[in-house]
């Protein structure tokens, strides 16, 4: 999935009187490029700076007044001119985290009073963050790093704006000041099974870096097995202990599938056993705690016109007093994920949100449900058919530009294209380009022999 930024409007800052209130004036930006309407020109009577006694934020927002004030770039007690208060607007507008922003300034000339009326963008437009290799740091080492050089990042940041990469380069800059010369990238990641969250992930590609051993204690005898083959896998594979599939999920999968709530690694340490500029190799250590297996009480889905509470239970692999396994609950909820997809969800999040009885070693989930926008079909093309493949195509084809896309409609369709005389023999396989801000997508579908067929 194409994730793109999330538009965000700036009100012009209009100064008034040397002592007054300024106002502002809404302005929308153009969508790929959010700037301000620039500042109403001052008079011969306006000053030409002022002296800051005073910054304010009107809004509510999930970030503290020193990171807020190091965000704008002012500073009490500075100067500011009437263009420095637009940059500064500009500034909070082009990281990505507010939906508006207003400026304005009261007071005397020699103790002014910045004014910035904020509205921070919702938590659907924010991504959690993962850092999948940067062994050098433990995550709190990290993180504290990251605050310290941007103002804005608090472990999340939004999917649109300056943050997303001034976290890339904070990176750079914790890796070069231990003398560490590395190619560090990240990429934004759609919610998919067991993820229900989208996320940008860091990760560093050059130096490779991989794990050369692997060693867990606290293993239960009857787990002994299973989680040896899963280590000597990882060994001399890439190390990876981010949010998605990294290490700590590799190992823990086979404990949770069976019931194991709580089962945790702690004391994870990494080791760099061996480091050239081209090739680090960590030595990693963990104990597991596995917990107690729970079992589960409930699982609820209160319904929607997608699917139906009924139709989801009749569905689910999941039951009361089953072994609450990761796998099978996950599996129960490919249905209702199949059906918001058919009609056109192609962002939906699901979550099942798990509350623990500990005394009875049981667990409910609630599942919730962020549809995400409904999109269109804007065009399809397609690739790897003759003139008369695809006027046989083209008539069995029933998803036209316009229509609510289907996912598995598309999916069913090219899985049985060899009802198709003329297909007999081919093999498909297709990509969907979503544009979020238009809520459209674009659908490109190839055709190729298959050796096999």
């Amino acid at each position: 999935m194409r994730l793109t930024p999330l538009v965000s409007t700036l009100c012009a800052v209009v100064l008034a009187s040397p002592s007054g209130l300024a106002s502002a004036q809404a302005a929308k930006p153009h969508p790929a490029s959010p700037t301000a309407t620039p500042a109403a020109s001052p008079t011969a009577s306006k000053p030409a700076s002022y002296i800051i006694h005073q910054i304010t934020f009107q809004g509510s927002t999930p970030y503290t007044q020193a990171a807020l004030e190091s965000a704008t770039g002012l500073k009490v007690g500075s100067t500011l001119t009437d263009a420095g208060l637009q940059a500064a607007a500009e500034r909070l507008v082009n990281t990505g985290a507010f939906a508006d922003v207003g400026a304005s300034l009261d007071g005397p000339i020699k103790a002014i009073n910045v004014i910035f009326k904020v509205q921070a963008v919702g938590p659907e437009h924010m991504l959690r963050v993962s850092f999948d290799n940067f062994v050098w740091f433990t995550h709190e080492e990290l993180v504290a790093g990251i605050q310290s050089r941007v103002p804005l990042f608090n472990g999340s940041i939004p999917e649109g704006g300056t943050v997303q990469a001034a976290v890339e380069d904070a990176l750079k800059q914790m890796l070069q000041a231990k003398g560490i010369n590395a190619k560090v990238s990240s990429q934004l990641v759609a919610p998919g099974p067991g993820q229900p969250f989208r996320m940008a992930e860091y990760r560093i590609d050059e130096p490779s870096i991989r794990i050369r051993h692997f060693d867990v204690a606290g293993l239960p005898p009857k787990f002994e097995l299973s989680t040896d083959k899963v280590v000597r896998k990882l060994m001399d594979s890439p190390y990876n202990d981010g949010l998605g599939n990294g290490l700590s999920d590799r190992i823990l999968e086979d404990y949770r599938n069976a019931g194991y709530q709580e089962a945790k690694l702690i004391d994870l340490k990494s080791t760099l056993a061996v480091s050239t500029p081209t090739q680090v190799e960590v030595d990693v250590t963990a104990t597991l705690q596995p917990g107690e297996v729970y079992r589960l009480s409930k699982l609820v889905w209160a319904g929607s016109p997608q699917m139906s509470a009924e139709a989801f239970a009749a569905a689910a692999k999941l039951h009361p007093g089953d072994i609450a396994s990761q796998q099978a609950l996950q599996e129960s909820l490919e249905g209702l994920d199949a059906a918001y997809r058919r009609q056109g969800y192609m962002d939906v999040i699901l979550d099942a949100v798990p509350k623990l009885d500990s005394a009875a070693h049981q667990v409910s989930y609630t599942v919730t449900v962020i549809p995400g926008p409904q999109y269109k079909l804007r065009r399809i093309d397609v690739h790897g058919l003759s003139l008369a493949q695809r006027k046989q195509f083209d008539a069995a084809w029933k998803l036209k530009a316009g229509d609510v896309y289907n996912a598995g409609y598309v999916k069913g369709f090219l899985a049985n294209n060899t009802a198709l005389p003329t297909l007999a023999g081919l093999s498909a396989s297709f990509k969907a380009n979503e544009d979020p801000e238009a809520a459209l997508l674009d659908l490109d579908v190839s055709f190729f022999k298959d050796p096999g067929k």
